[in-house]
């Protein structure tokens, strides 16, 4: 259930009043949101979960520095970002060091017309193929991944990206324009 802005700000006041009925609102009116963009970014529901709850733990602790220039969701959505940033450095740290974690690049909901009429070899290229775009998508600057991943995996209009971002509607579609070129240039070697 979303809140207008009015509604919102209300509940934020009593969440910085100690009130946890007014925070559980927020949290229960973000949540899904907050977690799909997170899982399209981590790919691993586990960690995502873990992720999400981190984000809403992290801004009950810091509820008072937040400023109304901008929607609860969008703060949520930078915090949780910046969490992913930081889980990928972890990450990231940990391979150098020799651990040998995995990591599920499997990419969701890319069905092609037909798909139940494939064979054992159609689903192992097709995952192949979804692997080396997840992959490409991956390699994409931060400013123009987060714009594709968020209007062409998540289905968010252009207006709920630049309100996510704290950017302009046509900064956005100028990303997504330069996103899809880069990536297309990644991938060119598949078509």
């Amino acid at each position: 259930m979303a809140y207008d802005k009015d509604a919102e700000l209300a509940l934020i006041a009593k969440a910085r009043d100690g009130d946890g009925d007014a925070y559980g609102q927020l949290v229960q009116a973000n949540q899904d949101r907050i977690y799909a963009s997170v899982l399209r970014q981590v790919r691993d529901q586990h960690k995502a979960m873990d992720i999400t709850q981190e984000a809403f733990i992290q801004a009950y602790r810091a509820i008072d520095t937040y400023e109304d220039r901008a929607r609860f969701s969008t703060w949520m959505y930078r915090i949780a970002m910046n969490l992913i940033t930081s889980h990928y450095r972890h990450e990231s740290a940990q391979k150098r060091g020799g651990s040998k974690t995995e990591t599920s690049l499997q990419i969701e909901g890319m069905p092609e017309p037909g798909a139940d009429q494939r064979t054992p070899d159609d689903l192992v290229a097709a995952e192949d193929i979804g692997v080396l775009v997840r992959a490409a998508i991956d390699e994409l600057e931060d400013e123009y991944r987060d714009v594709v991943v968020m209007r062409d995996l998540q289905g968010l209009s252009y207006e709920e990206i630049a309100d996510m971002l704290a950017i302009a509607p046509g900064t956005v579609r100028s990303r997504l324009h330069r996103g899809r070129e880069k990536l297309k240039d990644k991938l060119k070697h598949l078509v």
